[in-house]
């Protein structure tokens, strides 16, 4: 319809380009003779119409070369908008001359060039957008293109995870050096479903969770994702848990086993016997107040969490010192023990009590419990610039070297201590609460001299206010000297 339109038009303007030109011919041999015009019409018309003929012919070549070479112009124009829209060059819009036969494809090509653009911009947006989501995630990602080639990845595959100077462009089988890797990543491409695996890395001793996805982007064309969340610390966590489990059985069987084969022996007739129901007696006492220890120094680990809010207050350190040692006193005597305190004056810190009150109990229990007969107990407390410090020093013996990286593992004791009752918690208490209030512990032990555990503790309140890191919680906070 636009077609013929535009042809009627043409023709339309070409007769009356015709009659106009056939008029002013007539005009002009009316001028010339007007007085005479019929006379003369009769004796030259002949010629008059060819010179009629003459000067139409002539008026349309010019006109009509005139809009020819108009055309052109309006179609090497076009043609060149649309070779810029077909490399993405930017451009302006074609502005035509609404009387221009090529004004209507013009105004068509300049939308097509709109709707381009916004395209454009959408699909720049959304590019930007995946990746940034793509470099906002924890895990490593890399996206595999139809032909088995990898064409992008995030900053945590790329730092944690590949080892190839230039993996861009190279295929998923020379990228992944685990068998099981490229087995699952060749089903995603044969099947087109998604895949799912745990798998180990030797190398770097850490557990992922690998997906494989199936990525439709139209009819023809798809690319496979593969995402790695590392969760070696879930892992580690749940391996904790079952070794935890398993101690804290063990250990829990124990005293109960003890309290529960004397209280038959005292029923089955041990009671008549007054001297030995008394040493059974005492071995229940000892064996529950040992149970007792354990289920307090189970709890306490139980309700220590890293992310829980501190309660922060102020403590004078001597006051809270001379205030847990009184707690022990029938023990010191018992083993004879001397306890000197050495608390800088005035020394005063903003901190959890609970927590440190975890660190003070359990360094000054162990003081007393490794302790020789008749040995002495030194406890030290001073402020530096920004921390301050907690030392205790008792005269037992040794940590043997083969003790020292194990001593706050949960539920270890060394073989030295076997004899002396405890839980074996004690100092994994240490540790996390010291963890907790962003400490550091150091151990000073060797053969013939004092053993000393020194905490390390910060004087900022502000630092125990900010929010913990499990980076942190990585780190190790425990050296040795």
């Amino acid at each position: 319809m636009e077609k013929k339109k535009l042809w009627s038009d043409h023709l339309f303007r070409y007769f009356w380009y015709a009659l106009a030109e056939l008029m002013l011919v007539v005009a002009i041999y009316g001028v010339i003779f007007h007085e005479h015009f019929w006379a003369v019409w009769r004796k030259e018309g002949v010629a008059w119409i060819l010179l009629a003929i003459v000067i139409v012919s002539g008026g349309n070549f010019l006109i009509f070369e005139y809009q020819k070479r108009e055309r052109q112009k309006s179609s090497r124009l076009l043609e060149q908008k649309l070779e810029e829209l077909i490399i993405g060059r930017p451009s302006r819009h074609v502005l035509l001359n609404p009387a221009d036969e090529y004004y209507e494809l013009a105004k068509q090509v300049n939308r097509l060039q709109s709707k381009q653009r916004q395209r454009n911009r959408r699909f720049e947006q959304q590019g930007r957008d995946y990746l940034t989501l793509l470099h906002s995630l924890k895990g490593g990602v890399a996206v595999f293109d139809q032909n088995k080639q990898l064409n992008l990845t995030n900053h945590v595959f790329r730092n944690e995870l590949q080892s190839m100077i230039e993996p861009l462009g190279k295929p998923f089988y020379l990228i992944f050096l685990d068998a099981k890797l490229i087995a699952l990543t060749e089903k995603v491409y044969q099947t087109k479903q998604d895949q799912h695996t745990l798998w180990y890395d030797r190398g770097r001793d850490s557990w992922f969770d690998v997906q494989f996805i199936y990525v439709p982007l139209s009819s023809s064309h798809y690319s496979v994702m593969v995402i790695f969340n590392d969760i070696t610390n879930t892992k580690r966590l749940e391996q904790k848990q079952r070794d935890f489990m398993a101690n804290a059985s063990h250990e829990l069987r124990t005293p109960l086993t003890a309290i529960q084969g004397f209280s038959e022996t005292l029923l089955d007739g041990a009671l008549a016997d007054e001297a030995t129901a008394r040493d059974f007696l005492e071995i229940i006492l000892a064996q529950s107040n040992h149970l007792k220890e354990l289920i307090d120094d189970i709890s306490a680990l139980a309700k220590d969490d890293p992310q829980a809010e501190l309660q922060l207050t102020q403590l004078q350190i001597a006051d809270l010192c001379q205030q847990l040692l009184a707690g022990y006193t029938a023990q010191i005597e018992a083993k004879k023990l001397t306890v000197m305190l050495e608390i800088e004056p005035g020394l005063k810190v903003t901190t959890d009590r609970r927590y440190l009150q975890h660190i003070m109990t359990n360094l000054f229990q162990n003081a007393i419990r490794y302790n020789t007969l008749g040995g002495q107990i030194k406890i030290v407390a001073k402020k530096a610039e920004t921390t301050w410090s907690l030392a205790v020093t008792n005269t037992g013996p040794a940590i043997k070297e083969t003790d020292k990286a194990k001593i706050f593992d949960r539920f270890y004791r060394a073989e030295s201590s076997h004899t002396t009752k405890g839980s074996g918690l004690g100092l994994s208490i240490v540790k996390e609460s010291v963890q907790i209030l962003r400490g550091k512990i150091t151990v000073m032990s060797a053969e013939n001299k004092p053993t000393c555990f020194e905490v390390t503790l910060p004087l900022d309140e502000n630092y125990l206010k900010i929010k913990k890191d499990n980076e942190y919680y990585e780190k190790e906070i425990i050296s040795f000297k």
